[in-house]
């Protein structure tokens, strides 16, 4: 092949440029990277006021990457299809849908459409051969427009295309020389696209693995709660002790992870503990009253998920924790108020029991919160339900509050026995 004037550039021979283009091809790490540079190489090497590629997107092929073309021919031109029918209008169009008749002058037998002169080629050529076109690189006044489908071994994935407001900017050498490098990029960028596809695929697997790591952790950290309240030989104090020490462990940071449990007038921490700018609680309730929260936290800033830094299921995982430890001070809530009302039972069923037990707890509860020693303040939002309920309570509680001080007062003398 021949050589091309190019201006300042120099001159450079057409092996030159596709040896060129090829390298960058294997070196680019993406189709954006690859396109965008190839275009200011075919711009500069052929010395036209513009360079575009067209590839598909959802059944249309917007312009990927243009190079010289004005704002407004963009917005004109970017899309081909046509909302009414589906099928890809202008030019353009036929070229992609392989919709070319080389009988014509203005088509190649490698489907690609090429004039030097378009002023002429749209007043001595009908509708019939040239099909309905939209004559927008006409009417900004490009002249030479050379239009070269970009194929791979699955067909025409895209669309190279130069304009130039000059007459004869292309010979049949020129869009000879095009087809041939239109091939290599089509190839090339079919290859990069499987690449992108299969790093993609590799990102989610391994974001699966990560959340199936996580849910482990998880389940581990719940099997392990569960054998601690089987064990009758811990207190409930190093029951809830190694509790918050093994909450860390199964978030997505362990590394920086903290968890604090704060239980009526006793405060249980992790390992490490400290003020935690990150941090989720969960509220520990009593028969519906509200004893305290199970917090975890990071102390360094993580990329942000489901709620600031904390993962959908690492919230799930915080709020059964804070149930969980809920159930077991509810059962031995319960075992101790069994030992000082055993003498009702001839009288009362069980759910007259939890019942009493729960407006003891409630009773107790608006006690303490009239004496500020609950910094509803600290709590979190789903509190503020709570609080409601506990104003509506005041009216029960006084229709019960004489019941509540004869079992109070049952276990007050029960003690001093």
């Amino acid at each position: 092949m021949g050589e091309y004037e190019i201006g300042a550039y120099g001159s450079l021979s057409s092996e030159e440029l596709s040896l060129d283009i090829f390298k960058l091809l294997n070196r680019a790490k993406s189709q954006s990277e690859a396109i965008d540079q190839i275009l200011h190489k075919i711009k500069d090497h052929f010395g036209v006021s513009a360079t575009a590629i067209r590839l598909e997107d959802n059944g249309d092929y917007p312009y990927y990457f243009y190079d010289g073309f004005s704002d407004t021919h963009i917005e004109m031109e970017n899309y081909l299809c046509d909302p009414g029918n589906g099928h890809l209008e202008c030019m353009c169009g036929r070229v992609l849908m392989g919709n070319t008749d080389q009988s014509l002058p203005f088509f190649t037998g490698k489907g690609s459409f090429w004039s030097n002169n378009t002023d002429n080629l749209l007043e001595n050529t009908g509708v019939e051969e040239l099909g309905e076109t939209r004559n927008v690189c006409n009417a900004e006044g490009y002249l030479s427009v050379a239009l070269v489908p970009l194929r791979s071994s699955s067909g025409i994935v895209g669309l190279l295309q130069l304009n130039d407001e000059n007459t004869d900017r292309f010979s049949t050498e020129t869009i000879d020389f095009l087809e041939k490098l239109g091939e290599s990029i089509g190839i090339a960028l079919a290859r990069l696209d499987e690449e992108e596809d299969r790093r993609e695929l590799e990102k989610e697997r391994e974001r699966l693995l990560h959340q199936y790591q996580l849910r482990i952790k998880e389940l581990d950290c719940l099997y392990k709660i569960s054998k601690l309240q089987e064990n009758q030989d811990l207190t409930t104090d190093e029951i809830l002790n190694l509790i918050v020490n093994l909450l860390p462990g199964s978030t997505q940071y362990p590394e920086v992870a903290v968890a604090r449990l704060s239980l009526e007038n006793k405060v249980y921490d992790s390992q490490g503990y400290a003020d935690a700018p990150y941090r989720y609680s969960a509220l520990i309730q009593n028969y519906g009253v509200i004893v305290g929260k199970l917090l975890i936290g990071y102390l360094e800033e993580r990329p942000s998920e489901f709620s600031g830094p904390f993962l959908e299921e690492e919230i799930k995982l915080v709020k059964l924790v804070s149930e969980t430890i809920s159930r077991m001070i509810e059962r031995r809530t319960n075992g101790e108020w069994r030992k000082g009302i055993d003498k009702y039972a001839l009288v009362l069923n069980d759910e007259e029991i939890r019942h009493i037990t729960k407006l003891v707890l409630e009773d107790m509860a608006i006690g303490e919160m009239d004496r500020e020693e609950y910094n509803i303040s600290d709590l979190p939002d789903e509190s503020l339900q709570t609080m409601d309920s506990y104003l509506k309570l005041q009216f029960n509680l006084e229709l019960n509050r004489a019941l509540i001080i004869k079992l109070q007062n049952l276990l007050k003398m029960d003690e001093t026995v």
